[in-house]
Formats: structure tokens, C-alpha cells, sequence
């Protein structure tokens, strides 16, 4: 062969290889989610600029760092991994992994087995799962808030027919012995613990929602926040709060009902005083979120903060960290049941020692 067609032939096949080179680093890059070509020992061979941007440094110095290091500040390989039974088995496996200490979000990270020249190597894609996950939670939450209403409901119409019965006989016997007679007191223990019991029938018939006083209208979250502050500066003088007014003048109206609304704000205000018998500071904004077309109030308070356990169950009904007596542990559930019902969602954000946040948002009436 003659040398210089040698040479055209070998600058063709350069050309073809660095063109081939070039759309496959282009290709890993153009992926979003985060993917990565990772050794037995999970050192990162290779990543596309996606895991380079999850695990916030340059993709160049993400090469030869173990995965779970970089890109889930981890100094252990994350629970359920499925690296190596990918390794062994030489089959795609998949795992929703802890949320990552990094950033906090979660991921459903999935194995491929590579070719037979790299067999101690695996690609690694990550997809970003975290509200997903979240709206997963949100509807089993709301189904098993459905069927304890459901169940609430007929407990408390089957109690309040007996409950009736003991109130009016106790009153009546109250009248007729009058104050001088020696059972007197215990019939007046008897009237005060019905009525106590009266008050959680109510709150399990509010819970259920199986009162009909829920006509709505265009309402302001502005004016329900507003209508409730003198009850609100009134209790924090009293207990040494501050509070902060950040209310936007501009905000739109949503469609509800003003007093059940009125009755979610109190509970979640409530709630943030005494997270705070000390004193602290409580924060009312409201907002709205143009991307979502959502009308937002956050109520946000330096209490002692909710623990981590806790957080997945404060909208639980009966579920309280109160000591007894102090109340029933049904304000949340009432208050995530009113939400609800306005098409609403309710969030929360807590740290221990740094204080509560809790998100109310509603659709924009249009």
C-alpha cells in the first residue's frame, strides 16, 4: 500500500475514533441525572457533568474518589447499594438510597453490569426521587387520615346519644339536691368530666369533617391572620413574645372558609407559643408562589423544635408529646383535615434547639 494512502487511512481512522470519543462524552454529559461508571471498590472511573454538579466539585477531581464519599458525604457505602450484587450477579439491579447527607435529597440509584472487558466495573444512574417520595408519603398519609375519620366519625355519633344521657341526669340531679347536699360534688365531677368528653366528641366530629358548616368564599389570608392578631399580641405579652408581622400587601385571594381557617391558623400558632414558654419570636408571613400559583402563610417560631422521629406522625390524630391533660393531640389532625378540604397542603421544617416552621398553601382563586 502506497505510504501516503496509509496515512490518509490511519487520519481517517483517528478521525472516526475522536469523533466517536466526542459524541460519547457528549451523550453522558447531555443525561441530567447524575451517572457514573464505578470500580468493584467504588472509585469513580468515569462521571457525566450531572453527578460532577450533584456532588459540587469539578468533574476532573470527582475521577478516582469513592461514590459514596463525593456524592453522598458518606464515609461508608450507603445502605443497600447494589453495586456488588450487580458484580456478582452480572443483572441490572435497583435501590432507593438514604437521602444524601450532602444535599438531602433521595435517590433511586440503578446497577447496569458493564461489558465483559470491564467486568469489575458497573454504571451507576442516579434519578432524583425526593418529591416523589414526599407525595407518596403525602397520599398514604391521607388515605389513613380517611379511614381513621371514617372511623372517628361513627365512634363519636355512637358515644354522644349515652354521653347526652349522662350530661342532662347529672345536671337535673345537680338542680334538684342542690349545693348543701353531700353528693353534690361528685355529681359536679361527673357534669365537668362529660362536658371534657363532650369537647373530644366535638373535636373527633370536626376531625371527620362531619359537620357541614363549610361554605367557602373568597378569603384573604391577610384578613383571617389579621382578625386573629389581638388574641395573638395578647398572649405574647403575657408570655414574652415577639411578634413579626410580614404580610404581603399584594397577595390574592384563595377560596374558603374564613372561620375554619381562623381555626388552623390558632391551632399552628397555639402550638409555636408553647414551643416557646420562655419567650422566643413568632413570624407570620405570607406570600405567594408565582411558579405554582399557590397563596402561602408561614408560621414560624424559635421554640425547641419537633425531633426528627417525631415529624412523620405530629398530624396524626391522639399523637401528642403533651403530658396529660394538657391536651388531645387532635389540633394537627384538624388542622391537616381543614387543609385538606381547602385543596391545601401542609408542611412542616424542624430543627431541635432552632425552632418550627410550618408552610399552609392554598390555590390562587382565579
Amino acid at each position: 500500500m502506497d505510504p501516503t494512502e496509509k496515512i490518509r487511512e490511519l487520519e481517517s481512522l483517528v478521525e472516526t475514533i475522536s469523533r466517536g470519543k466526542y459524541m460519547w462524552e457528549s451523550t453522558f454529559d447531555a443525561i441530567t441525572d447524575p451517572v457514573m461508571i464505578v470500580s468493584r471498590d467504588y472509585t469513580i472511573k468515569r462521571a457525566n457533568l450531572a453527578a460532577a454538579n450533584a456532588a459540587k466539585i469539578d468533574v476532573r477531581t470527582l475521577v478516582g474518589k469513592r461514590c459514596f464519599e463525593s456524592l453522598a458525604g458518606r464515609s461508608v457505602p450507603c445502605r443497600g447499594c447494589p453495586l456488588q450484587v450487580t458484580l456478582e450477579e452480572r443483572s441490572a439491579h435497583s435501590f432507593t438510597l438514604d437521602p444524601f447527607a450532602k444535599s438531602g435529597r433521595q435517590h433511586l440509584v440503578n446497577a447496569y453490569p458493564f461489558s465483559a472487558q470491564a467486568e469489575g466495573e458497573v454504571v451507576l444512574h442516579y434519578r432524583d426521587v425526593t418529591e416523589e417520595k414526599e407525595l407518596e408519603r403525602q397520599l398514604v398519609h391521607s388515605e389513613k387520615m380517611a379511614a381513621i375519620g371514617m372511623l372517628a366519625g361513627g365512634v363519636a355519633h355512637e358515644i354522644n346519644n349515652p354521653l347526652g344521657g349522662i350530661l342532662a341526669f347529672a345536671q337535673l340531679a345537680l338542680r334538684e339536691l342542690g349545693k348543701a347536699h353531700p353528693s353534690f360534688n361528685d355529681l359536679k365531677e361527673i357534669e365537668e368530666s362529660a362536658l371534657r368528653c363532650k369537647r373530644i366528641v366535638e373535636d373527633l366530629l370536626d376531625f371527620s369533617r362531619q359537620r357541614r358548616d363549610d361554605l367557602k368564599a373568597a378569603v384573604s389570608l391577610n384578613e383571617v391572620l389579621q382578625k386573629i392578631m389581638p388574641l395573638i399580641q395578647m398572649q405574647a405579652k403575657a408570655s414574652s413574645i415577639e411578634v413579626i408581622e410580614a404580610f404581603d400587601p399584594a397577595l390574592g385571594p384563595i377560596c374558603g372558609n374564613f372561620h375554619k381557617l381562623q381555626q388552623v391558623f390558632l391551632n399552628l400558632i397555639t402550638n409555636a407559643y408553647q414551643a416557646m414558654l420562655g419567650g422566643g419570636r413568632l413570624t407570620l408571613k405570607t406570600y405567594a408562589d408565582l411558579k405554582s400559583d399557590r397563596v402561602c402563610a408561614d408560621i414560624s417560631d424559635t421554640g425547641n423544635g419537633i425531633p426528627q422521629e417525631y415529624l412523620n406522625k405530629i398530624f396524626d390524630p391522639y399523637f401528642t408529646t403533651k403530658k396529660q391533660g394538657e391536651g388531645t393531640g387532635l389540633g394537627l389532625s384538624i388542622s391537616y383535615g381543614i387543609v385538606q378540604d381547602h385543596s391545601g397542603t401542609i408542611e412542616v421544617k424542624s430543627r431541635q434547639g432552632k425552632g418550627t416552621t410550618f408552610t399552609v398553601s392554598f390555590p390562587a382563586m382565579t
